[in-house]
C-alpha cells in the first residue's frame, strides 16, 4: 500500500470520526447519552439472529434502491422518482400475487419478472419525458411518484380491497405461495439476498468494465464526450433509466412478498429518497454505498430499542440518520478535505 493509499484512508478514518463526534453532540443535546443510543442501536441491530435477520430485510430494498441510483446518478441523471419506480414493482408483485399466478410455487418468479418489468417501465416514462419532450428528470420523475402513490391507493381501496371492507392499512395477506422461501427458524431470505449479491457483483462489472457502462458514465462526467465519441446520449438516457427502474422495481417486489407479504400504502417505506442521500453521501462509489447502506439498515432496525431501553421515542433515529448524513455531507466535501489535507502536512 503506497503513501497516497494511506493518506486518504487516514483522512476517510478522521471523517468518519468527526461525523460521529458531530452526531453525538445532536443526541446530547436532546438529552440522551451517545454511548447508549449507540449501544442500544447495535443491540437492536445485531443482538440476536433474529434481529440480523430483520436488518438484512431492511437492507435488501436499500440495497437495491442505492444501486439503482449509482447508475443514473453515475450517467449525470437525477432520478429522484425513483420512489416510483420501487412503488411500481411492488405493484407488479402484487398484480401475480392477487391473480391464480399466486398460487402457484413459481409465483415468487412471475413477481420478480413482472416486478422489475412495471419498474423498468416507469423508469423509462421518466426517460421519454426527458428526450422527447425536455421535462427535467427531476420534474417528471416526482411526477410519475405522484401518479404511482395516488394508484397504489386506488388499488388498496378499490380492487384489491379487503374483503368487506376498504382500509388503507393495506391488502389481504398474499397466499404464502407467493412468500419468497426461507429456511430455518429464523425465515432467512436466502434467495432475496442471493439476488442483490449478484446484482452487486454485475453492477461492478457493467459501471466499470463494459462498453455501455464506461458510456454512461462518460455521458455523466463530461457531457461534451457525446459528441467526441459519437454516440447517441438519448439511447444511453433510456438505457439508465430502464436498468434502474428494474433495479428499484426489483425492490418493490421485495417489500411487498418479502418484508410485509401484502401490498401497502407505505410500501417503499422512504426507502428511494434515504437512498439518494446513501449514494451522494458515498460519492457514487459502490462499495462504500453497500457499507453506508447496511449501516443505516442496521439504524433503523435498531432504533425500536430507543423506545425500549431508553424510554425515548423512536423518531429520534430519524433525527441521529439525518444529522448523520448532514455531517457526512459536509467532512466530504472537496473543502472540507482539502482543507484536513493541508491541516495533516501542516
Amino acid at each position: 500500500m503506497n503513501n497516497f493509499q494511506m493518506k486518504n484512508i487516514y483522512t476517510f478514518g478522521i471523517q468518519i470520526l468527526l461525523a460521529l463526534l458531530l452526531s453525538s453532540l445532536i443526541i446530547i443535546f436532546l438529552g440522551a447519552s451517545p454511548v447508549e443510543v449507540f449501544k442500544n442501536i447495535f443491540n437492536g441491530a445485531f443482538g440476536r439472529p433474529e434481529k440480523i435477520v430483520k436488518t438484512f430485510l431492511i437492507f435488501l430494498p436499500i440495497s437495491l434502491a442505492s444501486l439503482a441510483l449509482i447508475i443514473t446518478f453515475s450517467s449525470g441523471l437525477w432520478n429522484i422518482g425513483i420512489e416510483g419506480q420501487i412503488v411500481l414493482g411492488a405493484i407488479g408483485a402484487t398484480v401475480v400475487a392477487k391473480s391464480f399466478l399466486g398460487e402457484t410455487f413459481l409465483s415468487p418468479l412471475y413477481q420478480v419478472i413482472l416486478g422489475i418489468s412495471f419498474g423498468s417501465l416507469w423508469g423509462l416514462f421518466c426517460a421519454l419525458l426527458k428526450v422527447k419532450f425536455n421535462v427535467h428528470e427531476i420534474f417528471g420523475g416526482l411526477g410519475l411518484y405522484f401518479v404511482a402513490s395516488g394508484a397504489i391507493i386506488y388499488l388498496i381501496l378499490g380492487p384489491w380491497s379487503k374483503e368487506g371492507i376498504a382500509s388503507t392499512s393495506g391488502t389481504d395477506i398474499f397466499n404464502k405461495a407467493s412468500w419468497f422461501p426461507t429456511f430455518s427458524d429464523l425465515n432467512i431470505p436466502a434467495l432475496p439476498i442471493i439476488i442483490v449479491v449478484i446484482i452487486l457483483i454485475l453492477s461492478i462489472i457493467f459501471l466499470g468494465f463494459t462498453k455501455t457502462g464506461l458510456k454512461l458514465k462518460a455521458t455523466g462526467t463530461n457531457p461534451e464526450s457525446t459528441e467526441k465519441f459519437q454516440f447517441n446520449s438519448g439511447s444511453y438516457i433510456f438505457i439508465a433509466f430502464a436498468i434502474t427502474g428494474a433495479i428499484a422495481g426489483l425492490a418493490g417486489v421485495f417489500q411487498a412478498s418479502v418484508f410485509h407479504h401484502k401490498l401497502v400504502p407505505s410500501i417503499s417505506g422512504g426507502y428511494g429518497f434515504l437512498s439518494i442521500l446513501i449514494v451522494l453521501a458515498s460519492s457514487k462509489r459502490i462499495i462504500p454505498t453497500m457499507l453506508l447502506a447496511l449501516f443505516f439498515s442496521a439504524m433503523i432496525a435498531g432504533g425500536s430499542q430507543l423506545q425500549l431501553r431508553l424510554n425515548l421515542h423512536s423518531s429520534l433515529i430519524s433525527i441521529i440518520l439525518s444529522s448523520a448524513v448532514f455531517f457526512w455531507l459536509i467532512v466530504n466535501s472537496e473543502v472540507f478535505k482539502t482543507k484536513l489535507n493541508k491541516l495533516l502536512k501542516g
